[in-house]
């Protein structure tokens, strides 16, 4: 079931040259923060394992393939890894921050339909988030 947020939720992990939030739906839910608090302690330990590695990668070297993959190249939509848990992000414009969004689960080696659509609705999301910071109102809520 999902669940309002608040800006308190915004926050994921800031790391040393990467920051990771989840996306802030209109709604004022957030389905990648609702997926997460869903999965066991072990694979949600395992998102946060992920985000913090990526999260301290130096620029202009790789995170390794077993925490991130390259999902979409355009726009760019990455997914961090949990196990058999996927969870699909965006960067925003202006800085090193990444809006995480949609959860699936990757059961064999090709991603399946599930997985397609949530890269597709993240995709949408990101054109929705960038409309609505340009806008000034993704981050305010009544």
């Amino acid at each position: 079931m999902a669940v309002l947020r608040t800006a308190d939720d915004l926050t994921i992990y800031i790391g040393a040259y990467r920051s990771f939030e989840w996306f802030w739906e209109d709604d004022g839910t957030m389905p990648g923060l609702d997926a997460y608090e869903s999965l066991s302690p072990r694979d949600q330990d395992d998102l946060l394992a992920s985000v913090m590695h990526w999260g301290n990668t130096p620029p202009g070297q790789q995170p390794l393939k077993s925490r991130v993959n390259v999902e979409h190249t355009d726009p760019l939509v990455l997914a961090i890894k949990a196990g058999k848990h996927r969870f699909t992000a965006f960067r925003e414009d202006s800085g090193p921050t990444w809006i995480v969004h949609s959860h699936y689960l990757k059961e064999g080696n090709d991603r399946d339909k599930s997985g397609d659509r949530a890269i597709e609705r993240t995709k949408r999301a990101l054109t929705r988030y960038f409309a609505l910071v340009r806008a000034g109102k993704y981050y305010e809520r009544t």
